[in-house]
């Protein structure tokens, strides 16, 4: 896939930029699209009818869709602006969609002034601007933490359990770092997503399978930047059969989720449906437009793909004495997804596996092949763009030594592997 967006403030990033094309018309914005037209040939003809009540989505569904949108930080418009494409489509007989969704400052001029957490079944309604669905919350929740892992968990359990489904979608929408160098002193603790301004909090990534405990989701996919990760897929190997994200950062208006739910059927299986999240995503961001990648993850691979990383961090060890300058050349020439400004080290792992191959030369091609493999099997869809062809749809955390964070060794890839000990045996 060659894909070009320059100028464009992307959700890893503190500031950005929500284009509302709203006075041509559109729902969409970014890629455009997502207007509400029906039109023949753009997938609405696969559509069950639409529901408008409570009791109609208590009904079993196919699939029910389960959006964290965490909008309490400078995301609040785009978080507005993505309900309002997901009510282009509403819920449906097969696809009920639910939303938890909590706001910043409230300020919108075309909705109701709040700033709490709420719960909304999504509706289809023609209005581009305001945010019509039918709220679920009674009582009100009240101001949650959304950067809280067991906030989440009380929304999936929730939502299983109120709207039964043969398979679930869980979309966790906001900021997102993967696990990166901490560049600036006032960044997390803790690689994260989800940011709640109210609550000055942010969630590591380790919280989110203690989350999901007892939950597994069919698909989880992040609307946000740099998750697709070797280490986030390996925390939640257990959570879900697949794993949908970016390794890059992602424009602020993230999905188009008008484009997405009008092709999503009640006949997908979660593979397919994978697959069509990569690919919609893809057609909201096509050339010329820079820095676009989305990949689905196949988890059951993700164990084989770790061990295949450990094994070939065990042929980079014992050679990071004499080819340290020539291997920290190959980490500096790899694609770093997360490049922008101070370089925060999430790699794009073949790529960066290749050039270490190249350097160490015949006694790594048996353990640089099975990384292949293991990765091809795991990658069941990728895309990007054209700036980016050493994209492989799978990023890893690769520091030199001086800027090695020693609370990468709290996740379970440093724990089961040999990769932090790689990172800290390089020498320069």
């Amino acid at each position: 896939m060659v894909l070009r967006v320059t100028g464009v403030k992307m959700r890893g990033a503190l500031l950005w930029i929500v284009c509302l094309a709203v006075a041509s018309g559109l729902a969409g914005c970014g890629g455009g699209g997502g207007g509400g037209t029906r039109s023949s040939g753009d997938g609405w003809a696969n559509l069950s009818p639409p529901i408008y009540t409570v009791e109609e989505a208590k009904q079993p569904a196919e699939w029910t869709v389960l959006v964290y949108l965490d909008a309490d930080n400078d995301l609040e418009s785009a978080g507005i602006h993505n309900f309002n494409q997901m009510e282009v489509v509403g819920s449906t007989q097969d696809v009920h969609v639910i939303v938890q969704m909590d706001r910043r400052t409230g300020t919108d001029p075309n909705n109701e002034e709040w700033t709490d957490t709420r719960r909304y079944l999504i509706t289809r309604d023609s209005d581009p601007l305001v945010m019509h669905s039918v709220r679920l919350d009674d009582p009100p929740l009240g101001e949650l933490n959304m950067a809280s892992g067991m906030t989440l968990r009380n929304f999936v359990q929730w939502g299983k359990r109120e709207f039964a489904a043969d398979h679930y979608l869980l979309v966790i929408w906001d900021h997102g770092s993967g696990w990166q160098f901490r560049a600036m002193e006032f960044a997390p603790a803790y690689k994260y997503i989800a940011i709640d301004d109210t609550s000055g909090d942010e969630m590591n990534i380790t919280a989110i399978p203690i989350a999901l405990t007892g939950l597994r989701m069919d698909v989880i996919a992040f609307d946000a930047c740099y998750m697709q990760q070797l280490e986030v897929a390996y925390e939640l190997r257990g959570c879900a059969d697949y794993m949908v994200g970016s390794t890059a950062a992602e424009p602020s208006p993230g999905y188009n989720y008008a484009r997405l739910l009008s092709r999503m059927s009640g006949n997908d299986d979660a593979e397919q449906l994978a697959r069509i999240i990569v690919q919609q995503y893809a057609a909201e961001y096509p050339e010329p437009q820079d820095n676009i990648t989305q990949s689905a993850l196949d988890l059951a691979a993700i164990g084989d793909v770790a061990a295949a990383a450990s094994d070939f961090a065990g042929v980079l060890r014992p050679n990071a004495g004499n080819w340290s300058a020539s291997l920290a050349d190959a980490r500096s020439r790899s694609l770093d997804y997360a490049s922008t400004g101070t370089r925060r080290y999430s790699l794009d792992l073949l790529d960066y596996a290749a050039k270490c191959a190249a350097v160490i030369g015949p006694a790594a091609n048996a353990s640089y092949t099975q990384l292949q493999t293991s990765l091809g099997s795991a990658v069941v869809a990728s895309v990007h763009n054209s700036d980016m062809p050493n994209a492989h749809g799978l990023a890893i955390y690769v520091a030199p030594p001086a800027n090695y964070d020693n609370s990468y060794q709290e996740l379970s890839l440093a724990h089961n592997t040999q990769w932090d000990e790689w990172l800290q045996d390089q020498q320069e």
